[in-house]
């Protein structure tokens, strides 16, 4: 439920200067003129957005994960992957000038089903990547206390509400697959080099390359392992709807940090002097009154595709 809130013009040019501070697509050379977004907002101290505020009242993501305080669940079907390593169709690489992502254009849409997901259809929408400043914490969710240097998310919408759009808002709306990705030393990921290599094609802000069709290869082998994470959270982006069935690998995918640096030279402004960095948002703590439900997922057998 929405509540009215009133922010008053004083309050509009404090929250407006925090914001400039910390929007990646925000152009230095703007006049910086542009109000707050609509009434209904709050400030999330945390993340230092507006949101609406009943969006803060639930369970947000990324969250810190530990083992010990998940519950293991040995017996879900294995999650299928299908049509993510196809080589038909085509795909785009585009700089958001928030992100880097990666869309299909086929026919049919890669999809997913099973495991935490049962018999619901999920199809592909896009990847995108999150990245810092630094190889040491570029991710969103922290696994055993730890923080790698890239965190890839697979975003997907539920069948059976026609579009993305119409699922966005809905509980059982999303399932976005996370990997984890580490800068370890000079010798790169040999699969992850035709994404390394279009990143350098979309430096400038709102462009974008084609890629190969077959260009998640890199995240095949994580992606039929037999265990994972699974909790029911938010969005990590605006507008932190919480409508996403995460699954997340615990496993990183080894690429080089000179692979990772590519990202970091994207810019996120038209005029230049801006680059996209540190587009993460900092670990959420669930409500004390609320107990989050994590399950280590764990099949015995792999997804056949």
């Amino acid at each position: 439920m929405f509540f009215a809130v009133t922010i008053v013009s004083t309050l509009h040019l404090f929250i407006r200067k925090l914001i400039q501070g910390t929007t990646k697509s925000k152009c230095v050379c703007d006049d910086g003129n542009e109000e707050p977004s609509s009434s209904q907002l709050v400030e999330d101290h945390e993340a230092h957005v507006l949101v609406a505020e009943w969006r803060l009242h639930k369970f947000q993501s990324p969250i810190e994960l530990s083992h010990d305080e998940s519950i293991s669940h040995d017996h879900f079907d294995p999650l299928e992957f299908h049509g993510h390593w196809d080589k038909t169709g085509e795909a785009t690489f585009e700089n958001t000038g928030k992100t880097a992502v990666i869309r299909f254009q086929r026919k049919e849409l890669p999809y997913l089903f099973g495991g935490p997901l049962h018999n619901d259809v999920y199809l592909f929408e896009q990847l995108h990547f999150h990245w810092s400043d630094n190889d040491n914490e570029g991710c969103e969710h922290i696994f055993e206390g730890k923080a790698y240097s890239m965190e890839v998310h697979a975003v997907h919408y539920n069948k059976k509400y026609n579009t993305f759009k119409e699922a966005v808002d809905k509980p059982d709306g999303l399932a976005v697959i996370g990997f984890f990705l580490e800068a370890t030393d000079n010798d790169d990921n040999p699969c992850f080099k035709k994404l390394t290599a279009a990143v350098q094609n979309i430096i400038k802000v709102n462009t974008s390359t084609t890629v190969a069709p077959d260009c998640l290869t890199w995240i095949k082998e994580e992606a039929q392992c037999k265990g994972y994470y699974t909790y029911q959270g938010s969005l990590t982006t605006e507008p932190y709807l919480e409508s996403v069935t995460w699954i997340l690998y615990p496993t990183p995918i080894h690429v080089s940090r000179q692979q990772v640096a590519h990202f970091r030279e994207l810019k996120s402004t038209p005029c230049e002097k801006v680059n996209i960095v540190n587009n993460v948002r900092p670990i959420q703590t669930p409500p004390s009154d609320r107990k989050l439900n994590i399950f280590f997922a764990r099949s015995h057998r792999k997804s056949e595709d």
